[in-house]
């Protein structure tokens, strides 16, 4: 069998996957202004399957809630950026997954790293996507850093949101991957996986 084909169609699985899992959950959390899982759904496709995955995820994720949302569209310039952002979370699950051996890491020490993680990349997001329509409308950037001020309030709940979910969510929803994967291979002895592997 052709292990790059197989190896593309795991990516491809993943990438739906995820990509439903963080679309549903959107939908499901319409209600909670600036709270959702799908930031920690793309930092765990990242840490899981590399940071092509993660980086599909946010961005395929973005185009469907992005484009259909109740609330109204984010099109154009807009979109690009929120995509754009979104992958930030892609970047530190890839950090994770290159710079720890997960397996050597107690699930304290893990909570609080990763939940500490999910904040400052809520942070670093919130910035880009309150200032980017300003600077998009041709306001002068210290005009546009004062957008922070009516969005604070949005970007408390998102920063919290994302440190309680990278903290709890997160380690827990991989970790079951982790055991479904390595099942579904353990049956053959010595066979590496997929979780094992850096690329």
């Amino acid at each position: 069998m052709d292990v790059l084909r197989v190896a593309g169609a795991r990516k491809v699985a993943a990438i739906s996957m995820f990509t439903a899992l963080a679309v549903a959950t959107d939908y499901a959390m319409l209600p909670l202004a600036n709270i959702k899982l799908m930031d920690s759904i793309v930092f765990v496709s990242a840490l899981a399957f590399g940071l092509e995955v993660g980086v599909s995820v946010g961005a395929l994720t973005w185009l469907v809630y992005g484009e259909i949302n109740p609330l109204g569209p984010d099109g154009g310039l807009l979109l690009l950026v929120l995509v754009g952002s979104e992958t930030i979370y892609a970047f530190l699950g890839c950090l994770v997954r290159r710079s720890l051996d997960q397996d050597q890491v107690g699930f304290p020490t893990r909570s609080l790293l990763w939940g500490s993680l999910g904040l400052i990349g809520a942070f670093v997001y919130d910035l880009i996507t309150n200032v980017a329509p300003g600077l998009l409308a041709g306001m002068p950037p210290g005009q546009a850093v004062f957008l922070l001020v009516p969005g604070a309030p949005f970007m408390v709940a998102h920063e919290v949101s994302d440190f309680v979910f990278f903290a709890i969510v997160a380690p827990l929803l991989y970790g079951a991957i982790r055991v479904v994967l390595r099942r579904q291979m353990g049956a053959v002895s010595g066979r590496p996986h997929i979780l094992d592997s850096k690329p």
